[in-house]
């Protein structure tokens, strides 16, 4: 569970980092506690079935990818917003 271990890991360093850097202070220990859980879940459901352990490593990297795109300074969201806002624009100059 190595694998899984590391997203876990990347998982939690980036929300600490989040928070720390958007408010100044160390995220409530319910949002690190939810994330420990729902990874141990994972990492439980590959001890169970073997067969499942690729998928369910994949699955948490996955999640721990996303994690880094929202912590990005423009995270994937703020380019959908930017797009969705010239889209916007494009469309009131074009109806003016």
């Amino acid at each position: 569970m190595g694998g899984l271990a590391a997203a876990w890991l990347l998982a939690e360093s980036l929300t600490i980092w989040r928070q720390v850097h958007n408010s100044g202070h160390l995220p409530v220990p319910g949002a690190l506690a939810g994330i420990t859980g729902f990874y141990a879940t994972l990492a439980l459901i590959g001890d169970a079935s073997p067969a499942a352990r690729p998928v369910v490593t994949l699955g948490g990297w996955a999640l721990a990818i996303a994690n880094l795109l929202n912590a990005l300074p423009a995270g994937l969201g703020g380019q959908v917003q930017q797009a969705n806002a010239a889209a916007e624009a494009a469309q009131n100059t074009q109806g003016a």
